[in-house]
């Protein structure tokens, strides 16, 4: 099976980004294939390398960078809204129009969405 993901809420809101590394992580185990991630919303957060954490706060942009074979797209959009630019993202992340998120979708046999919350 092919999954596509789309994350809309930021890396400081952590458990759905937790969860998000596990899926990726059991349906690599299980045989299935990760078509991308596309980050949306405050969602584009999650690319920023050079981050300032705090002592206990895992660093998600390192983990979601050690997906080499993950492709992973922000939106335009929303990444200039937040002055998330090409030089300061993780790498292996691009900055894309939609159209990449319709690509991905095409793709994907199931599409799995974190959306923002409170």
């Amino acid at each position: 099976m092919k999954i596509g993901f789309t994350v809309m809420t930021e890396f400081l809101k952590y458990e759905q980004i937790y969860t998000l590394l596990k899926l990726i992580e059991t349906a690599k185990a299980k045989g299935h294939t990760v078509v991308g991630i596309f980050f949306f919303g405050t969602g584009v957060l999650n690319i920023q390398k050079n981050i300032i954490l705090g002592k206990t706060t895992r660093n998600i942009p390192l983990a979601l960078e050690a997906l080499k074979d993950v492709p992973m797209w922000a939106c335009q959009t929303w990444a200039d809204n937040y002055a998330v630019y090409p030089d300061n993202i993780i790498d292996g992340a691009e900055i894309a129009g939609l159209g990449e998120l319709s690509n991905m979708t095409k793709e994907a046999d199931k599409l799995i969405t974190f959306g923002a919350h409170a």
